[in-house]
């Protein structure tokens, strides 16, 4: 099948298909520095064949990473306008010159209500999400929760907060939750809301008796 790309290829010698073959070798940084060297190099290093490779190979074993994926809706046949906002995202965030370990803690709101158009795009945006230290209300109501207590898990079923701010408990029935930044108070106890890095779910009241572990819906 024959890659589109806005520009003919670097070298007359070479069409754009083996470029972009070259390219699925490379990791994810050095796809965004080949990007930097020329706009034809940008356009091919779009694609998303391969980053539709690198955003499922990243994103095995990570939860509520779906909202994040590239639809047809939103794509279009071509490059243009996506790797402009790739371009964007990657300036305003300085993401090819730091590596995932030093990710600064960055708020998504503006990015929240953008769907991305190309898989490039559903890449950084969730690598961006992925440093947010600040759960929101819709995220606590979307997982399910892993009671562990004392060390070990509950047998009694997943916890539930409600979207009406009710929380249900096997031992306490029902009760009223309220989140506040990175705290979550419900049953009379305030618990610390704080990110899991390796699935980039959540956990509440890590290193307490009683923690809760976010769990897929």
């Amino acid at each position: 099948m024959t890659v589109q790309c806005p520009q003919a290829s670097p070298h007359p010698a070479l069409p754009n298909e083996l470029w972009i073959r070259s390219f699925s070798y490379l990791a994810e940084n050095d796809l965004f520095l080949l990007g930097n060297t020329s706009r034809n190099f940008l356009a091919m290093s779009s694609v998303d064949s391969l980053w539709e490779t690198h955003c499922r190979r990243r994103w095995k074993g990570k939860v509520n990473v779906e909202r994040f994926h590239r639809t047809e809706e939103a794509g279009g046949n071509n490059n243009d306008g996506r790797v402009a906002y790739c371009a964007f995202l990657i300036r305003r965030f300085h993401y090819h010159n730091v590596s995932h370990d030093v990710m600064p803690a960055l708020n998504m709101s503006s990015l929240m209500h953008h769907e991305p158009s190309s898989w490039k795009e559903s890449y950084i945006m969730a690598e961006i999400d992925s440093r947010r230290h600040v759960i929101t209300s819709a995220e606590l109501v979307h997982f399910k929760w892993q009671l562990i207590y004392n060390g070990s898990p509950s047998h009694m079923g997943l916890r539930q907060f409600d979207a009406n701010g009710m929380y249900r408990s096997p031992y306490m029935g029902m009760c009223e939750w309220v989140l506040h930044g990175q705290h979550l108070m419900f049953a009379g106890i305030t618990l610390l809301v704080e990110r899991n890095m390796d699935s980039w779910g959540w956990v509440i009241g890590r290193g307490q008796r009683t923690e809760y572990h976010s769990v897929e819906a």
